[in-house]
């Protein structure tokens, strides 16, 4: 694992301050630490070791999710997603690349269904990308792909992305393909290194 270290600024650069942990129960998590006025925010005093304090950088990746079943079936859509996310300072980037298919080479979800993907990062604004156009026929268990980027604040290593799926169109086949909603996103938590 990476160790976490904590920076302060000494009047010409960052040094070392000494990390405290704690027990969550199942794992030893950073003690809630100080924070700097950046000049608009006020931002963590930590960062990945070798970085430097608050300006520091961080990356991760890997899967938010592999296996997620569409909220309604006729048929089901499965959905799955990784991510590559990257911190500088205050401010996180994540690209999400989602992955789609059908439960068995019998299923079919055809044209007129538009199936559109909504994600956020550490609950900042929703941002969009069409998985399934209207103009699309889906069978079999081919997997359908689309990726967008996200940009948001960070919090320190720990990174939640909300996503869900909406749908449009054609009433051919109930709701089947959405998966959460506005109101209720699957919630996914990781940490960068």
């Amino acid at each position: 694992g990476v160790i976490m270290s904590i920076k302060r600024y000494a009047g010409s650069g960052f040094t070392e301050v000494s990390t405290r942990k704690r027990w969550n129960g199942s794992a030893w998590v950073n003690l809630t630490i100080g924070k700097r006025w950046n000049g608009s925010a006020w931002v963590d005093l930590w960062s990945a070791s070798g970085g430097s304090g608050s300006s520091g950088s961080a990356s991760g990746s890997g899967w938010l999710v592999k296996n997620a079943l569409s909220s309604a079936s006729s048929p089901h859509v499965h959905y799955s997603a990784q991510y590559a996310a990257q911190r500088d300072g205050g401010a996180v980037a994540v690209t999400l690349t989602f992955a789609a298919w059908l439960s068995s080479s019998s299923s079919r979800l055809g044209s007129g269904i538009r199936l559109t993907v909504f994600a956020r990062v550490n609950g900042g604004a929703w941002s969009s990308v069409v998985i399934k156009e209207s103009s699309a026929v889906w069978s079999g268990v081919s997997s359908h792909s689309a990726s967008l980027t996200l940009s948001g604040n960070a919090a320190g290593n720990a990174i939640t992305v909300d996503f869900y799926v909406s749908r449009a169109g054609s009433s051919y086949g109930g709701s089947a393909g959405k998966l959460g909603s506005a109101s209720s996103p699957k919630s996914y938590r990781f940490s960068m290194s």
